[in-house]
């Protein structure tokens, strides 16, 4: 995030989604317009993100659904691009977001004192009340992250606690190393639950698309930021795990996710799921393969996976309704569950496609299904 002190951490891009071939893919083209219709109030769970300082341009164009700009440091410094980088993503149909880099350590009064510039720096460039705000507390210009894990997290609270009494929604940036080591995180996520956003890479240098097989295993995440050079253009990606959204008359970060009494969306189960109750433990019962049930409320993260309630004390895993993403790595057909081919062409090396469940195997060859009765090799991947 502090472009003179970056972590092995995290960012994403966001995709444009279309069916083509009987298949889902995503469009990894970068166009403004294709967010002209993004509604910036709500963002979705697994949508595309970027985070943006002055060493970025003025100008946030991408296809990311979110924009999370540093209006301020310390209580003497504001980003110049701020103001119009903040105008830039409304104009584009993000969702614009704010974050502070924090200098005061584990001192909370002057945490609080941080906090009222932050806000105030918000409010002169344009970021209307009940958007998020976040705290980035990390190593960098001063930051004192040796203070002790429960001081340090006492004085991230007083930040949040004020940017909340101040109308806005409160997040905490970190990387996952100071999360564990530095900061009673627990004592953050009591406080302000779903508040985290949590860096961390699985390798330096270029990411596409996040693989989850490093996300950090902790609770309370809703964003993770997961290179500092997606697809080579040297900015932060990431990834939202539960639903954002902005709210001028809600504030809290527990609040986020609409009400879990509320159906909230209709969704089709793309492969065989077994349900789980609230604790995360399995019921005995299976979801029917390509139903449509009721989801209740948004996302929920239970023991680090993300789940949606379809019922009462009810949850299917996220992943086996809206997919996981995956790249080609080689061309390759679409077939269908006798290994007879159904595409007219082979989709292209480098597509981004989402599939569904974990592998299994047709007339010998282990296949994902990413739609309907239809599969592709999993060598492909």
């Amino acid at each position: 995030m502090q472009q003179s002190s970056k972590k092995i951490l995290s960012i994403l891009a966001c995709a444009s989604m279309l069916v083509t071939a009987s298949v889902t893919i995503t469009n990894n083209s970068f166009s403004a317009k294709q967010t002209q219709t993004v509604k910036a109030a709500t963002v979705a769970p697994r949508s595309y993100g970027v985070d943006v300082s002055a060493y970025q341009s003025s100008s946030v164009s991408s296809s990311a659904k979110f924009a999370i700009v540093k209006v301020s440091e310390g209580t003497s410094y504001r980003n110049p691009k701020a103001k119009a980088q903040i105008a830039s993503a409304k104009a584009n149909g993000m969702m614009p977001m704010a974050y502070h880099f924090a200098l005061f350590g584990a001192n909370s009064t002057q945490a609080v004192a941080e906090a009222k510039y932050a806000v105030a720096s918000a409010k002169a460039y344009g970021l209307t009340s009940g958007s998020y705000i976040a705290c980035d507390w990390e190593t960098g210009d001063g930051n004192n992250v040796n203070g002790g894990k429960s001081a340090s997290a006492k004085a991230i609270i007083a930040f949040m606690k004020q940017i909340k009494a101040s109308g806005y929604k409160p997040l905490l940036y970190s990387g996952a190393s100071l999360l564990n080591n530095n900061i009673n995180t627990s004592a953050v996520t009591a406080a302000f639950p779903n508040s985290l956003w949590v860096s961390s890479y699985a390798t330096m240098g270029r990411i596409d698309t996040p693989n989850f097989n490093y996300f950090p295993s902790m609770n309370g995440v809703i964003i993770w930021q997961f290179t500092d050079n997606w697809r080579g253009l040297n900015i932060d990606g990431n990834i939202s795990l539960l639903p954002l959204t902005t709210s001028s008359s809600s504030t809290a970060a527990s609040s986020q996710a609409p009400s879990a009494g509320s159906v909230t969306a209709k969704k089709t189960v793309m492969t065989k799921s077994k349900i789980y109750n609230s604790e995360g433990v399995f019921t005995g019962r299976y979801a029917t393969t390509y139903k449509t049930y009721n989801i209740y409320g948004g996302a929920v993260m239970i023991n680090y996976t993300s789940y949606y309630r379809v019922g009462s004390n009810s949850y299917i895993k996220l992943a086996n309704i809206d997919g996981v993403k995956r790249v080609l790595k080689s061309s390759t057909t679409i077939f269908n569950n006798k290994g007879v081919t159904t595409s007219t062409s082979p989709v292209a090396s480098g597509t981004t496609v989402v599939t569904y469940g974990g592998q299994r195997t047709i007339n010998g060859v282990k296949a994902y299904r990413v739609n309907k009765n239809r599969y592709m090799a999993a060598s492909a991947f």
